[in-house]
């Protein structure tokens, strides 16, 4: 009798039922990616409508077999930590303290780089909408964006995104009240773009004032050869199918939260049917947009044309509309990321992880977590103008409109390391689960074990390991055939030779710097302890005297 009261007291205390489940999954991987690389996926797709649909299948095939490989890999677990405490338990030490680096150092500081400029590209293109007339939007043959039109726009949108940044990190982070209204006022908001995205391709093309003849069902040839600065991928569908891959990758990142929702449900044996149903419906709405904005020529800023044809001074209106509701969807996500960035970061001094933490663990708040808020925006500030310096004076401008002097080339360099980003994560959860394969055999770690872990991990673990290694070796690849670049055959194809030297030496040094930061630190970490405490033991064992270890 008291068993039975006591699983009943249990399931009272679980609040997600199985629908709730499907909508947790869903609302934690549809967001405002799939507008910023639906056209990288046709690009990278070399035009082909066909293998643009066949990569998203792919993609979403093996994010839904990482989510359903994770619900064994989380059970043994009950925290909020992800994949820092995946890898701690299934991996050894290196791979651990990679992952919290690339997250603290890397992913966190990007993300408040990347996010601000897409809600500044929306913006841009929103408000260039509503003050421009038809006439002079069809004369340009695309959306003209608003600009401040002065010699230094890059900086003035950069400031204006630090701002962004600025406000959300101090207001959010502090005030979780603040945070809370800001993200349910976008909630309601971010899913209409969707819908409106979602059947206004459709319409055009039906209506026969859309892109549909300029679509592409086979593979085109690349514009440009090696001599004339083409990159690798262009001329190998299999290796631009691995980098549409990695795109799609940013458009479900956020989706292992679904992954411990199994402690909350209330029927906690149907958690893979919820997560499958939810990803299924999530890529189901993917698809559509992907192909609605496809057959219209790529994005939706390429459907404005169509929609001035069809709608006159309306569709113009319309667009500048939905693309605004677009940028303030990016601002709910960098609203979600505040909320949460201060409190891990507080976490990680608790355990002893960053520079200072004895300093500082006897100081934190979890309910005003200012410790957290001033620790990472110092790190954010520095890593946020360093990027900014890479983009907008080191990279290629592969956005065509003009956004403003140094624009084009930031928001070109945000789209690369978005996708980076997010792959850099999936391939640590992928090691988590390498690990978690492994300990199938070993049986040192206690998990809830599924029949199904195995072939869905397999899947994952050789999905994700081959973007991630086409990821790594095309910029190496490239930066070795620069010799091949010839300065009068890109000009002639109407390139820039110094563009293309400088954007592939930047995308390098910024991949030396993803695994310096990762990785490198270890080394100079190690040999900090080693040198203060006489060995790695002895600081581990001083950590867990004075630091409260996950």
């Amino acid at each position: 009798m008291k068993k039975d009261q006591k699983k009943q007291d249990i399931n009272n205390k679980r609040n997600i039922n199985f629908f709730s489940a499907i909508l947790v999954v869903m609302g934690s991987s549809i967001g405002a990616g799939i507008f910023f690389k639906s056209k990288s996926v046709l690009d990278n797709s070399q035009n082909s409508l066909i293998l643009a649909i066949f990569c998203w299948i792919i993609a979403a095939f093996s994010v839904i077999a990482m989510a359903l490989a994770l619900i064994e890999i989380s059970s043994a677990r009950n925290d909020n930590l992800s994949l820092l405490g995946w890898t701690k338990v299934f991996n050894g030490r290196t791979t651990f303290k990679a992952s919290k680096n690339f997250m603290f150092y890397i992913y966190l500081p990007l993300t408040f780089f990347y996010m601000p400029l897409y809600f500044i590209n929306s913006l841009q293109d929103g408000i260039g909408a509503l003050i421009h007339n038809n006439e002079s939007i069809i004369e340009n043959k695309s959306v003209i964006p608003f600009t401040f039109n002065t010699n230094c726009d890059w900086f003035i949108w950069s400031i204006i995104g630090f701002l962004i940044f600025t406000y959300f990190f101090f207001f959010a982070e502090i005030s979780s009240k603040v945070g809370n209204i800001q993200n349910k006022i976008v909630t309601y908001i971010k899913f209409l773009p969707l819908a409106f995205v979602a059947i206004m391709g459709f319409v055009l093309v039906g209506m026969n004032a859309g892109g549909w003849n300029n679509v592409s069902i086979g593979v085109q040839k690349p514009t440009a050869d090696l001599a004339a600065g083409g990159s690798l991928s262009s001329f190998f569908p299999g290796l631009g199918m691995f980098l549409a891959i990695s795109a799609i990758f940013f458009a479900y990142d956020g989706f292992y939260v679904a992954a411990g929702i199994q402690s909350e449900m209330q029927e906690p044996k149907k958690t893979p049917m919820a997560i499958l149903l939810g990803l299924v419906v999530t890529t189901i709405i993917y698809l559509i947009i992907a192909i609605s904005m496809s057959i219209n020529g790529g994005s939706f800023s390429n459907m404005l044309i169509y929609m001035i044809d069809v709608m006159q001074d309306t569709g113009r209106i319309l667009f500048g509309i939905i693309n605004i509701m677009i940028a303030i969807g990016v601002l709910g996500i960098i609203n979600g990321y505040a909320m949460w960035t201060s409190r891990f970061t507080e976490d990680l001094i608790k355990e002893g992880e960053l520079p200072f933490s004895i300093k500082y663990k006897d100081k934190l708040n979890e309910h005003k977590p200012k410790i957290g808020t001033f620790y990472f925006y110092v790190i954010g500030t520095f890593f946020y103008f360093i990027f900014v310096l890479i983009g907008a004076l080191g990279y290629i401008d592969n956005y065509g409109a003009s956004y403003g002097v140094g624009m084009g080339r930031l928001f070109t360099f945000a789209d690369l390391m978005s996708t980076w980003t997010a792959l850099f994560a999936f391939g640590f959860i992928t090691a988590a689960i390498c690990g978690g394969i492994k300990n199938r055999k070993t049986k040192k770690v206690k998990t809830d074990q599924k029949s199904y872990f195995i072939p869905m991990a397999i899947c994952a673990v050789i999905i994700v390991s081959i973007a991630l290694i086409v990821t790594i070796i095309i910029p190496i690849l490239d930066l070795l055939l620069i010799a091949q670049v010839d300065q009068s055959a890109v000009k002639a194809n109407g390139g820039n030779y110094s563009e293309i030297i400088i954007s592939r030496i930047s995308v390098f040094v910024c991949l030396l710097l993803y695994i310096f930061f990762s990785y490198g630190l270890i080394f100079f970490e190690n040999k900090y302890h080693i040198k203060k405490f006489g060995s790695i033991e002895k600081y581990e064992e001083w950590q867990k005297q004075n630091f409260n270890l996950f």
